[in-house]
């Protein structure tokens, strides 16, 4: 595995999520990381008090344009959390530096439990919405969904509105691949409902852990990256990146001392991750 890959979202200094987290997991996989940083914190916002905020995206664009000169490209990318002004650079400049075959994953960053996150507005949702043609995966939660759909009725639907949600996303915006993620099923299980060009509607089920971890669905995301670019279907990329997600969390809950701030350690799951995305990858070689 030797493909050189691009992962642009914020970097928190202090917390496992974000950067933090993908960059350790994709590398382990085996594939050659690259990073855009969209913007430096301190801390990540969950509970760390005022934690301070450098906007990159002016380096970005001078980044950007430096890989032009150079020719260089990625032939995959994963955009997690952007931040209005470089998701606007990310808008004008993402196809200077990505070929048409390119794979984009786009996880759409912008809020849950039928809110934007603070910082956010509706011109954000616009902005987003412009950047899905050039998605190839497209990961939001429930209540990201309904903002891109402009149906925040969504947000609260349960399983059968993230059916609706992966449907119409996949019609309205032409993504070739919609999940919905971290989907409430009841107050036992979770689900994630994808769809596909060649596959129709699909669901995968979890038992819900009572627990409430940051940096889950930035993990979520990188696994499902890793796994795809390994050769596997969106669902079992997906069925990879749960397990993974799943043994973290139990691992993480048999160790209370720990700042529950301070995010998942996956390092225990990995092992695991890695051997069934390798096996996935053979098995469809075959």
């Amino acid at each position: 595995m030797s493909q050189n890959i691009l992962v642009s979202q914020d970097l928190s200094c202090f917390g496992q999520v974000s950067l933090l987290t993908a960059l350790p997991l994709l590398s382990a996989s085996g594939l050659n990381v690259t990073a855009l940083p969209t913007a430096l914190l301190s801390t990540h916002t969950g509970g760390f008090g005022q934690n301070t905020y450098l906007d990159l995206s002016h380096e970005m664009g001078q980044i950007i344009n430096h890989w032009h000169e150079l020719n260089l490209t990625f032939s995959a990318v994963y955009l997690g959390y952007l931040g209005q002004q470089p998701l606007r650079q990310l808008l004008a400049r993402l196809p200077k530096i990505t070929d048409p075959d390119s794979m984009i994953l786009l996880d759409p960053v912008m809020g849950d439990h039928g809110k934007l996150y603070q910082g956010f507005d509706q011109s954000y949702v616009t902005d987003m919405r412009a950047l899905l043609p050039q998605a190839h995966v497209l990961t939001p939660n429930l209540t990201e969904a309904a903002f891109l759909l402009g149906q925040p009725e969504l947000s609260h639907g349960g399983l059968v509105a993230a059916k609706l949600a992966v449907k119409e996303l996949h019609d309205q915006f032409q993504v070739p691949v919609v999940l919905v993620t971290g989907v409430p099923v009841n107050e036992q299980e979770i689900a994630v409902v994808g769809q596909t060009k060649e596959q129709p509607l699909w669901t995968e089920i979890r038992p819900r852990i009572a627990a409430n971890y940051f940096g889950t669905g930035d993990i979520f995301a990188a696994a499902l990256f890793a796994g795809l670019l390994h050769g596997l279907s969106a669902q079992k990329a997906s069925i990879a990146a749960m397990d993974l997600l799943s043994h973290a969390i139990t691992v993480r809950q048999s160790e209370p001392e720990i700042d529950p701030r301070l995010g998942i350690n996956y390092s225990q799951a990995l092992p695991q991750f890695l051997q069934q995305i390798n096996k996935g990858a053979h098995f469809n070689e075959r």
